[in-house]
């Protein structure tokens, strides 16, 4: 064997030796716990492959690796997270990740029960708005009916509201399906036998009916229909003064989602059978019942909020 080839062979095995003992000395950092591990905040993105997630970190999405017995396994997409992690050349490598108070965040709210959807959902109105809620394992509705003022606790989820107590308040103020139920002010009497409401009120787009091209905030003339327990905007213009005729007038609060809108509008009521304004202040948050009259609409209760 030559000088030059015992030369060659040397260096290749010092150039071996230092690689392994340098992979040694990072597998005692590892095991010893000497590898410097550090902590964030942030938005779960997603899961890329079997191998990596993202995470939005102040608004920037970085990638991490998985290390050993890590798992995003029901962390929902969009969820708040806390996690530590270890830099590496490549990219940095999750050892931990949890969602951040998951368990917690229970919000309180109250409305109106308008009804089942379906055999897994119920619609409450919010704030003179419908809003659709899932019915939790240990809800029971037995004895909740349409019309009831309900307080209840819920969680936000991924994709939807989960209803986890609910509590009647105050059972229907006329008792009567028949009856439609609203929410507004109390402008106050325009003659012994009516009264005014300010409401502000979802309505469902009738078909070939649009908002496109009208800004909210405008005056708006529309007719409109009940069906069941929601009204249907069968015409919509926006104006500059209010139109004759058998027309109601308001203004476009804005587009709820891509069917319905809410509008601001006043109403008048005749006063049924029983119903007065007697120890209602004007300018007072009422709820109230009325159903369709032979001229116009008749309220069957009345009662401050």
């Amino acid at each position: 064997m030559t000088n030059k080839t015992r030369i060659i062979i040397t260096l290749i095995l010092f150039v071996a030796g230092a690689a392994f003992l340098g992979a040694g000395c990072r597998i005692a950092d590892l095991e010893t716990g000497e590898e410097q591990i550090l902590e964030g905040e942030g938005i779960f993105v997603g899961q890329i492959d079997s191998y990596s997630v993202e995470i939005e970190i102040d608004g920037q999405p970085v990638v991490f690796g998985f290390g050993d017995g890590v798992s995003v396994t029901g962390i929902g997409d969009g969820t708040a997270v806390v996690f530590s992690y270890i830099e590496e050349e490549s990219r940095p490598i999750l050892w931990s990740i949890e969602a951040i108070g998951t368990e917690d965040e229970v919000l309180v709210g109250e409305g109106i029960y308008i009804g089942q959807i379906d055999s897994h959902s119920v619609e409450i109105e919010v704030e003179g708005q419908p809003e659709a809620f899932a019915i939790g394992e240990e809800i029971s509705l037995e004895g909740l009916e349409y019309g009831s003022r309900i307080a209840f606790t819920y969680r936000e989820e991924q994709y939807r509201q989960l209803l986890l107590t609910v509590q009647i308040i105050e059972e229907p103020l006329d008792g009567g399906i028949d009856n439609l139920v609203g929410e507004g002010i109390l402008e106050g009497q325009i003659d012994s036998q009516s009264v005014e409401i300010k409401r502000n009120r979802v309505f469902i787009l009738g078909e070939k009916v649009s908002v496109e091209n009208i800004e909210n905030g405008s005056l708006v003339a529309f007719t409109y229909t009940e069906s069941g327990l929601r009204a249907v905007i069968d015409t919509l213009e926006a104006v500059e003064q209010p139109l004759e005729g058998e027309i109601a007038h308001g203004n476009l609060i804005g587009q709820v989602d891509s069917q319905s809108v809410e509008i601001q509008y006043y109403q008048a009521f005749a006063l049924g059978e029983g119903v007065s304004v007697e120890g209602i202040a004007d300018g007072s948050e009422v709820i109230f019942t009325y159903r369709e009259g032979l001229y116009r609409l008749v309220l069957t209760s009345l009662k401050a909020k």
